[in-house]
C-alpha cells in the first residue's frame, strides 16, 4: 500500500475522545491505493487573519500504518509549518458549540410545585522515498514535532503530479488538473510524513503560517476522496466577523427549539441538519457563534444571564474566558507548565495595542533569534504559556479588544467543492451559542401529577406543540448515542 492519506485540510478533533479510530475520517485531497477505500466526511480547522500574517491550524486523525501517512497542503509562497496543541482545538470547539437549555418551568395545580427549573445544557453540535525531480524544487526539508516535512515548488504543470507519484502518492487522474491549477496559480506545497518509529497516537496538530492577509482556503482539493457530502467546521479569528462568499447563510428556526424533559436533550441537531440541507441544495454555511472580544472577556446571554463559565478536564475551578480556559486545558493536557499565563490574559480584555512578533518570519516564539517588538506593540511572547503558544501566534497583528471569534459550519455536497473558499466581512452582529428551548416534550415528568407551566405560559402550550416538536425529536436517539460516545473533555456551562 503506497498511500493512506493525502490532505490539505484534515479533520481537527480533540485527540481520540470524539471519534473511533477505525478509518480515516477526513482529509483534503484523499487518494487511497486501489486496494483501499477512503471516504472523507468531515473537516475542522482554525484560520487567523491579520494584516501581517494568516495562520491555518489543522489536526489530523489517522488510523493505519504510520509509515504510510502523508499530508500535502497548497500554500502561498513564504509559508512555514509548525506544530500546534490539542488544547487549542479542544477549547475553541467546546466554547463555541451550541448549548440548549430547557425552558424555565413551574408546576401548576394545587399551588405547590417544583419552583423554577433551568434544565442542563445540551451540546449539539518525506525523505527516504526520493524527493527527487528536476522540475520540482525542495525549498526546505526538516522535522517539525513528530513529522518529516518538505516545502516544494514548481512552475511546470504535471511536474508535481509526477513527483507525488514517484514518492508514493497515488494521485487519481481526475485530481491531477486540480493540482496543476494550483501550480499555475503560483502555490507552493508543504508535504509531511510521520518520522520512522512514530505512532499515529503521537500525531499533533499542525499550523501553517503564511505572510500577509489571506482569507482564502484551497477548497478545491477537498473534493478528492470525499463522499456525497463533507462536513466542515471552521473557526475564524480576525478583527471582523467573517462569512464565506457565494454560499447561502443557513439558520436554525429558534421558535421550533424543543426540550425533552424525559431524555434531557433537545432537537437542535435535527433542526440544524434540515436547515443546512434545505438552503440552496446544501451550498450553505451556518454561523452558530460569533462574538467580539470573547477570547479575553467574559460573555453572557439570555440563556446564561449570569455569564458563561468554562470547566476543563483535570480542574474543578471554572474560568470565565476562552483564553483562560485554553491555558487551563493546556495544563490539564500536560502541554504547558506555566500556571501564570491565564492571569496575564485577563489584562488584555480592553487592550487597544496590536500584538507584534519579535521573531524573524517563520521562526517560533521560543527561537533564540527573536528580539523585540516595535514601540507601542504587545510582545506576542506575553500571550504564550511556555511552549503553548497557539493563542499568541493567532493574535499577531491583531488588537485583542477588537478580535472576533466566529464558528462556521456546513455539510457541503461534492458539487460545491468546485472553487476555493473565500471569506469576507459579514454583518458585524453577535451570534450567541447559548439558546433556550421554546417548547417541551414530556414536561409532565417535572412535577408528577401537577400540571407544568413553561416560561410563564399555560400547560396547553406544551401539549399543543407536542406533536409538532415530536416530529423533530425523532432523530434524538441517534444524536444522543453519538454525543455519549463523544463526551467532551472540556465543557462550557452557565454560571
Amino acid at each position: 500500500m503506497k498511500l493512506r492519506l493525502f490532505a490539505f485540510l484534515a479533520l481537527a478533533v480533540p485527540a481520540t475522545t470524539l471519534l473511533p479510530s477505525r478509518d480515516v475520517l477526513a482529509c483534503g485531497g484523499c487518494f487511497a491505493p486501489p486496494t483501499q477505500t477512503t471516504v472523507v466526511n468531515a473537516h475542522r480547522m482554525v484560520l487567523s487573519v491579520s494584516p501581517v500574517q494568516s495562520v491555518l491550524w489543522d489536526q489530523i486523525q489517522y488510523a493505519g500504518d504510520p509509515s504510510e501517512f502523508a499530508w500535502v497542503l497548497p500554500v502561498k509562497r513564504g509559508a512555514t509549518i509548525q506544530v500546534g496543541s490539542n488544547a487549542w482545538f479542544e477549547t475553541l470547539d467546546a466554547a463555541t458549540s451550541v448549548r440548549i437549555t430547557a425552558p424555565s418551568s413551574t408546576c401548576g395545580g394545587s399551588g405547590g410545585g417544583c419552583g423554577v427549573l433551568i434544565g442542563g445544557a445540551s451540546s449539539d453540535s518525506a525523505e527516504g522515498g526520493g524527493f527527487l525531480n528536476d522540475q520540482v524544487t525542495v525549498l526546505h526539508r526538516g522535522t517539525v514535532g513528530p513529522y518529516e516535512t518538505a516545502t516544494l515548488a514548481t512552475d511546470t504543470p504535471g511536474a508535481l503530479n509526477e513527483w507525488l507519484d514517484t514518492n508514493g502518492f497515488g494521485v487519481d487522474e481526475s485530481t491531477q488538473p486540480v493540482i496543476d491549477a494550483y501550480v499555475e496559480e503560483d502555490f507552493d506545497f508543504i508535504a509531511l510524513k510521520l518520522q520512522p518509529g512514530k505512532d499515529v497516537k503521537e500525531m499533533t496538530p499542525v499550523r501553517v503560517v503564511m505572510p500577509g492577509a489571506n482569507a482564502t482556503l484551497p477548497l478545491r482539493m477537498v473534493a478528492a476522496g470525499t463522499g456525497a457530502n463533507v462536513a466542515i467546521t471552521l473557526f475564524t479569528i480576525s478583527e471582523a466577523r467573517l462569512a464565506p462568499e457565494g454560499f447561502v447563510a443557513a439558520s436554525v428556526p429558534h421558535d421550533l427549539l424543543a426540550w425533552d424533559f424525559a431524555s434531557q436533550e433537545s432537537n437542535y441537531g435535527a433542526l440544524r441538519e434540515k436547515a443546512l440541507a434545505a438552503a440552496d441544495g446544501g451550498r450553505a454555511f451556518l454561523t452558530p457563534y460569533a462574538q467580539k472580544g470573547s477570547l479575553f472577556s467574559p460573555v453572557s446571554s439570555s440563556a446564561a444571564p449570569f455569564g458563561v463559565q468554562y470547566t476543563t478536564s483535570g480542574s474543578t475551578t471554572p474560568v470565565d474566558t476562552i483564553a483562560a480556559a485554553f491555558a487551563q486545558q493546556g495544563l490539564a493536557n500536560g502541554e504547558t507548565e506555566d500556571t501564570a499565563c491565564a492571569v496575564r490574559f485577563a489584562e488584555l480584555a480592553m487592550e487597544g495595542r496590536a500584538v507584534g512578533s519579535p521573531c524573524p518570519a517563520g521562526a517560533s516564539l521560543s527561537d533564540p533569534s527573536c528580539d523585540g517588538v516595535a514601540s507601542g506593540q504587545i510582545d506576542a511572547r506575553e500571550l504564550a504559556c511556555g511552549s503553548l503558544d497557539d493563542l499568541a501566534v493567532a493574535m499577531i497583528g491583531l488588537h485583542p479588544k477588537d478580535v472576533w471569534l466566529t464558528r462556521l459550519e456546513a455539510n457541503l455536497p461534492r458539487a460545491a467543492l468546485d472553487t476555493d473558499l473565500v471569506l469576507s466581512p459579514a454583518p458585524q452582529e453577535r451570534v450567541d451559542n447559548w439558546l433556550r428551548a421554546r417548547a417541551s416534550v414530556h414536561a409532565e415528568v417535572l412535577c408528577g401529577a401537577a400540571t407544568p407551566v413553561l416560561d410563564g405560559d399555560r400547560a396547553s402550550r406544551s401539549r399543543g406543540q407536542g406533536t409538532l416538536v415530536g416530529m423533530t425529536l425523532g432523530a434524538l436517539a441517534l444524536a444522543a448515542a453519538v454525543a455519549r460516545r463523544g463526551a467532551r473533555r472540556f465543557a462550557a456551562r452557565p454560571a
